[in-house]
């Protein structure tokens, strides 16, 4: 069970998360599901939608639940008709202290992968990078870990232009 939410963690108003720079969003699809997005989500949106994408956010922690079951709901219709989409996971695995919810969900993201033959772009804060995690705020934890310490979670994943990138099949 994870002890700090890192809710407070989300302080970004205005600059796009580097992982919308890095990720070649796919070119088929324009469903991009941010998982873990944070509070803020108005400048990904707007940053999407010169792309014409269309955003799904989520985040338990900092999303009222409708845009989270919105969210849900709409991942579990594209995996049922196998609609491809792209997910973003940006700064979320090395805020949780909890290896069993990492595993959780990196579970799920490839999962969602699988199941919409879609690709996911995973970006971690690597911190110190000591691999000693520890809490930095009164709800707030900091795994400093590299990057490549979090394909352990992952089945079919590789490293790539500094993310983690899960690539579904159809």
């Amino acid at each position: 069970m994870q002890a700090f939410t890192s809710a407070n963690t989300s302080v970004n108003r205005a600059k796009l998360p580097a992982v919308y720079g890095k990720a070649k969003l796919s070119r088929t699809t324009p469903f991009v599901v941010d998982f873990g997005c944070g509070k803020y989500t108005e400048h990904i949106r707007s940053a999407l939608d010169m792309q014409n994408k269309i955003l799904y956010p989520y985040d338990p922690y900092n999303q009222p639940d409708a845009v989270n079951l919105h969210t849900l709901d709409f991942v579990r219709w594209a995996m049922n008709k196998r609609i491809e989409i792209d997910l973003v996971c940006s700064n979320v695995l090395n805020v949780i202290d909890s290896e069993g919810e990492i595993s959780r969900i990196c579970h799920y993201i490839e999962g969602v992968t699988s199941a919409t033959g879609g690709t996911a772009f995973v970006t971690v804060y690597e911190g110190d990078r000591s691999g000693i995690g520890r809490q930095t705020g009164k709800d707030s934890y900091q795994r400093n870990a590299p990057l490549r310490d979090y394909l352990r979670f992952f089945h079919n994943a590789t490293i790539r232009n500094g993310m983690i990138i899960v690539k579904g099949g159809n």
